[in-house]
């Protein structure tokens, strides 16, 4: 005897397929993840350490999940940080000590135009923090950082001053 299905079964198949196609795409795609790379030893144990102790709230942005390990974002991606980044050698680039951590500015990429990335300096794994939004101010971004990264100890390199050198 054949099977016979009314049409109202697939009009109720279609509807609740049609919502777990929904559900589907809004969990893969609308769920706030930032695509972020991550550095070559953004999986280290001292990443992870770091990464789990950020603030929430950086200069009034929210953090978001990335991607990446060792890697955050806050404010839809105004201000991204990666931990295990190269740790830089010495430079000649603006090198400057903030609440006690000293940063490096990429100066070829600010002036440019470009996102003002800064990075520790002296301390591995290196941690690179990005700033996407020229309105947020670089010594606001990196105060709020600094109590994480702090936790990554300071080693032999540190920045120095002109008075240094002679």
């Amino acid at each position: 005897m054949p099977i016979r299905l009314k049409k109202r079964h697939f009009v109720t198949g279609g509807v609740i397929s049609a919502l777990l196609l929904t559900v589907v795409f809004f969990l893969v795609f609308m769920t706030g993840s930032y695509s972020v790379t991550a550095a070559p030893d953004g999986g280290s144990r001292e990443c992870a350490s770091v990464v789990t102790e950020l603030p929430r709230i950086v200069t009034g942005e929210k953090s978001q999940e990335t991607t990446g390990a060792g890697t955050t974002a806050w404010g839809d991606g105004k201000i991204v940080l990666r931990c295990g980044v190269t740790p830089l050698d010495p430079t000649t680039n603006l090198c400057m000590t903030v609440d006690g951590v000293d940063w490096v500015l990429d100066e070829a990429k600010a002036k440019n135009s470009g996102p003002r990335a800064l990075t520790t300096y002296g301390r591995h794994p290196a941690i690179e923090v990005t700033i996407n939004d020229s309105a947020l101010s670089p010594g606001d971004v990196l105060v709020d950082l600094n109590r994480t990264v702090k936790q990554i100890p300071q080693g032999d390199r540190k920045c120095i001053s002109l008075d240094d050198v002679n």
